[in-house]
């Protein structure tokens, strides 16, 4: 009777137990399957790419060695070839050869041709077949000075590696002139903006089940769909600082291009709770985009006590655009100046919303590197002792979301501030 009562105590502590289970996901079973089963194709493409390299190294090198050769100063390599058919008859002939000389510039070699026995032939042949003068093609004698191996030129063809090195130091060359004209009429500006950072958000609850343990959770429950209507947010200081160079198209419109550095953030009002999963749910999921689970310690409505966390975004941007005057004059104008950013966020610090609206974690693998930002700005431009002075109202928008396209909820970063710069012409 009591074996009866044991074994019935063990079913049931294993049925609940069975009921608190925890299931690894598909992509720590993935993990798993790769480092049992390595993938050698990168090893062999890589065997591959250092032959191929090592073959073109060799078929470079012998083609540089075959195509250039050189012949020793004073040396003088020709062939005759018979085309005159008085050249075939049959003699002795006796071929005396002056000395080479230089004939408007070009080196020739004076032959006479004489036959003593067999005077049929020298009647035969002309004053210019018995006198020739043979031009030189290889040695060059600088006339008026003493006839020297010091004094000869080797003509010889250009190699492919100086002909490199001229066209890069032409190419080389044109851009400096080309930035001395630029730098002549160019001016410079440097500039800080104090800003207030915001974001805008898009996106509505998944209503997707994520099966992460024996049960499946419902994402929508007890929650509101719209993304903007289930958080709580505010906005943060932020600032900008940079240099910019104007370049003058036109008498009011500038070139403008530079670099500038950008801090965002806002805050977040949350609630600290204990470590629990948070379900990230992703865009294409039958084409490759699986869920990703996190841990989380923090709700979006109700916790243990608040908490307010900050999502920082560090970015380097390169604006390009133009800056119009609208009006005025050299001493004071109003103008307008709209650029394209592209960007890159070297450093980004935020909390992501889980995909039911539930929770806030931290996932790197979603944040996206690259972006392009649009700004726009007026200025109020005063010019006073060499310098112009700037102050201009300024509105910057990220024109892609924070976050890799898989990730359903859309951020994008705002900022809205006041610059203050100075502008100078370096001549």
């Amino acid at each position: 009777m009591r074996q009866q009562t044991t074994d019935e105590l063990e079913e049931l502590l294993k049925e609940r137990a069975d009921q608190y289970l925890l299931y690894p996901s598909d992509r720590v079973w993935d993990s798993i399957h790769k480092q049992m089963h390595p993938n050698r194709t990168s090893k062999y493409a890589l065997l591959a790419l250092l032959l191929f390299l090592a073959t073109a190294t060799a078929v470079v090198i012998n083609k540089d060695r075959a195509s250039f050769s050189t012949i020793p100063v004073g040396q003088v390599a020709a062939k005759f070839t018979e085309r005159d058919p008085i050249a075939s008859v049959k003699g002795n002939f006796q071929n005396s050869f002056g000395d080479a000389n230089v004939s408007q510039g070009i080196p020739v070699l004076h032959a006479s041709l004489q036959d003593e026995d067999n005077r049929s032939f020298t009647e035969l042949a002309s004053a210019e077949q018995r006198n020739l003068d043979i031009p030189l093609p290889v040695i060059l004698k600088v006339p008026n000075t003493p006839i020297g191996r010091e004094n000869e030129i080797s003509v010889q063809e250009k190699t492919p590696k100086e002909e490199k090195k001229n066209a890069l130091g032409t190419a080389i060359e044109t851009v400096m002139e080309q930035a001395k004209k630029i730098g002549k009429k160019a001016s410079w500006q440097v500039y800080a903006t104090p800003s207030m950072g915001y974001r805008r958000l898009k996106g509505e609850a998944s209503g997707s089940n994520f099966q992460y343990s024996v049960f499946s959770l419902s994402t929508n429950a007890m929650f509101a769909r719209n993304v903007k209507d289930a958080v709580s947010h505010k906005p943060g200081m932020g600032f900008e600082i940079g240099t910019a160079m104007f370049y003058p198209l036109a008498k009011k419109l500038n070139f403008k291009a530079g670099l500038q550095a950008n801090y965002n953030h806002y805050e977040i009002q949350a609630f600290s709770s204990a470590p629990e999963i948070a379900n990230y749910g992703m865009n294409n999921y039958a084409f490759g985009s699986y869920p990703i689970s996190a841990v989380s310690v923090y709700r979006n409505n109700n916790g243990s006590s608040p908490a307010i966390l900050r999502n920082e975004h560090y970015m380097i941007s390169m604006p390009i655009g133009i800056d119009y005057q609208v009006v005025g004059n050299n001493k004071i104008n109003f103008s307008v100046a709209p650029t394209l950013q592209p960007t890159y966020v070297f450093a980004n610090y935020s909390y992501l919303l889980s995909t039911d609206l539930k929770n806030y974690a931290k996932e790197p693998t979603l944040n996206r590197r690259w972006n392009m930002n649009a700004s726009i700005e007026t200025n109020l431009n005063i010019e006073k002792a060499g310098f112009k002075w700037s102050i201009a109202p300024q509105f910057r928008y990220q024109m892609l979301s924070s976050f890799k396209n898989k990730y359903p909820i859309k951020e994008n970063l705002m900022d809205f501030g006041i610059k203050l710069g100075v502008i100078k012409t370096i001549r």
